[in-house]
């Protein structure tokens, strides 16, 4: 079963800026780079090709994380409390994904060779009114028995 996860909402835009994107939804991103800003990667002086070390487009992102022993018997916690922050601003999104897009990304941690998680009835309501793809992953414990080195479950949940 998940124990720990995370999830973020990303807002990609060719279009607005860092403080344009913080304004329209009235939230401070947990990271953030408009366009041309140097990347991480960049930052850290890492030797990658140049679309990896300069933002492309404007990336804005906040990342909401749940640790794991917390009482959460979906294995979503971190996702069901971001789309909360989000959904009073559903309306916004729209508005963002002229000249960008928007995701949700949600990862989680098991603590066996099975990710199991439940998408219960209302956090799915929820997630279709905010219009967004949700991509996701489970990281699987590293049983050698039941798994080869570097498996890894990949789900992805379109709108």
């Amino acid at each position: 079963m998940i124990r720990g996860n995370r999830a973020s909402f990303d807002v990609y835009s060719d279009t607005k800026t860092v403080n344009e994107i913080s304004m329209m939804l009235g939230l401070e991103p947990t990271r953030a780079g408009d366009k041309g800003d140097l990347t991480p990667a960049g930052r850290a002086g890492r030797d990658l090709a140049p679309e990896h070390l300069r933002y492309q487009r404007t990336r804005w992102s906040l990342t909401v994380a749940s640790e794991p022993g917390e009482e959460d018997q979906t294995g979503l916690s971190s996702l069901r409390e971001l789309v909360s922050k989000l959904q009073p601003r559903s309306h916004v999104l729209a508005e963002l994904r002229q000249g960008g897009e928007t995701r949700l990304w949600w990862s989680g941690d098991s603590d066996s060779t099975q990710g199991g998680f439940v998408l219960e009835m209302d956090l799915i309501r929820s997630l279709a009114e905010l219009g967004c793809d949700v991509f996701g992953t489970a990281f699987l414990t590293d049983d050698e028995d039941a798994m080869q080195d570097g498996d890894v479950a990949e789900l992805r949940f379109d709108n």
